[in-house]
């Protein structure tokens, strides 16, 4: 019995050409040129057959309502950039929807927008894309290859997946408001954030150098387990969530007035933290390597430091003027000194820190500062003092320096606090030979006796 065929067109969206579609009792034939074919088994609703002229079966895309989901290609075989290219005019044509895995198979880049509309994009069509904006829409990059890419000012309501982008610079101009996913990008070097940006930033695993935000911006960036040495800028009013572990930093500034929720674990720093004037916001740091760890002027906001390792760490803690927020450095086994500034109203809770040696304290002092139980061995406060300190259990503590006229309230549980007035100053001590360093400390001895040869 001869098989009967019956005709059927299709419109092929790309080409704008008509295609020839033969339907017989076994299959559904879609005919893209003499050359290629696509064919569906009746009875096997969630398969479809890519052959060519020999009839021979090139890939099979697996899928149920019009969603592909995988693309299966016989054993030592290839598909040809044309090739793919005639599976992606078809899947357009007949508006299916694919899966990231047939994406990356067929080497087209996805845009799916908020509405329910799907793109797959060449290379060639998604950096033309990207330039005019994208809004609205999440991007999921395949195949993208570019020195830079920029995207213009004013980006809406758009996530981009860049993991596998081989872009050495991004930038983002202002009022752009995105999400920015690069994780395990082995290409990205620098990453240039504009004023007002909104969103939030992952780099992890990446081996990006250099990170900048301009002003007035909202970035929740996480970057943990970097693979270069990076230096992170960040200018002024920042606020968001920063998240860094397990990485190395070339430096670390952050602008003035950022109010910031900051988390730093596990990061070895070649050069300074510095946090800007004005910081109202949360600052947590835990083992890091860095030598010396900075906060600006006027910091009302929650600051704390704990290193577990004696050997790494923060090595000194300088904060400036006007100090009215929290810092806690319990049970830290790294800073050795912490100098604080001018009119310092704030509290600090230094108990347990089992390396702090020297404590700085600026002029008209009326905070609360915690030393119970530290290691503890020296306190300067300059004059106008008039706030609470507590020595309870301080076996190391040497002396405490404070002008005449000041009004401090020493807390000690561990025996007679005994006072000696030199020079205009009050030493405080629970020792009385420790008054002997203070008419005559070594270093002067040492320097007389080197005039006093220069002389002769």
């Amino acid at each position: 019995m001869p098989i009967l065929y019956r005709k059927k067109l299709i419109y092929d969206m790309d080409k704008g050409r008509e295609k020839v579609t033969e339907q017989n009792n076994e299959a559904v034939v879609y005919n893209i040129n003499k050359d290629y074919r696509i064919v569906r088994i009746k009875g096997n609703k969630c398969s479809l057959f890519f052959k060519n002229r020999q009839n021979q079966l090139l890939a099979t895309l697996e899928g149920c309502r019009e969603v592909f989901s995988q693309v299966l290609i016989p054993e030592n075989g290839e598909l040809s950039d044309l090739e793919k290219g005639y599976l992606v005019s078809f899947i357009r044509a007949k508006k299916c929807s694919i899966s990231k895995d047939v994406a990356n198979v067929l080497g087209v880049s996805t845009i799916k927008y908020l509405d329910g509309r799907e793109e797959y994009l060449s290379e060639k069509q998604l950096k033309r894309k990207i330039a005019s904006g994208i809004d609205f829409a999440k991007v999921y990059v395949v195949k993208l290859s570019a020195r830079s890419i920029r995207i213009p000012a004013g980006t809406r309501d758009c996530s981009y997946v860049l993991s596998n982008a081989k872009v050495s610079r991004i930038i983002i101009d202002e009022d752009c408001s995105i999400n920015l996913d690069l994780r395990d990008n082995q290409n990205i070097d620098s990453l240039i954030i504009g004023e007002r940006f909104s969103g939030t930033v992952n780099l992890s695993r990446t081996t990006v150098a250099s990170i900048f935000i301009a002003n007035n911006c909202r970035c929740n960036l996480s970057i943990s387990d970097s693979k270069k040495c990076f230096n992170l800028q960040i200018a002024d009013i920042y606020s968001g969530n920063l998240s860094i572990s397990n990485s190395c930093l070339y430096a670390l500034g952050i602008g003035y007035y950022s109010y910031a929720d900051i988390m730093l674990s596990n990061n070895i720093l070649k050069k300074d933290i510095v946090v800007g004037d004005s910081f109202r916001g949360v600052f947590y740091a835990t083992n890091q390597s860095v030598d010396v760890l900075k906060i600006g002027d006027d910091c009302k906001g929650t600051v704390k430091v704990n290193n577990y390792n004696n050997m790494l760490g923060v090595r000194k803690l300088a904060i400036g003027d006007d100090f009215g927020g929290s810092l806690n450095i319990t049970g830290d086994d790294s800073i050795e000194t912490l100098e604080i500034g001018r009119k310092m109203s704030g509290k600090v809770d230094a108990s347990f820190s089992g390396s702090l040696r020297n404590v700085t304290i600026g002029k008209y002092y009326s905070g609360n500062m915690i030393f119970d139980e530290s290691s503890i061995e020296h306190i300067e406060v300059a004059y106008g003092a008039s706030g609470i300190l507590s020595l309870e259990k301080c076996k190391k503590f040497g002396l405490l320096q404070a002008t005449e006229d000041n009004n401090l309230i020493i807390k000690n549980c561990c025996g007679e606090i005994i006072t000696n007035k030199y020079q205009g100053n009050v030493f405080y001590s629970f020792d009385k030979n420790n008054f002997e360093l203070i008419k005559e400390p070594f270093y002067k001895k040492i320097y007389n006796t080197i005039y006093e040869r220069f002389i002769e």
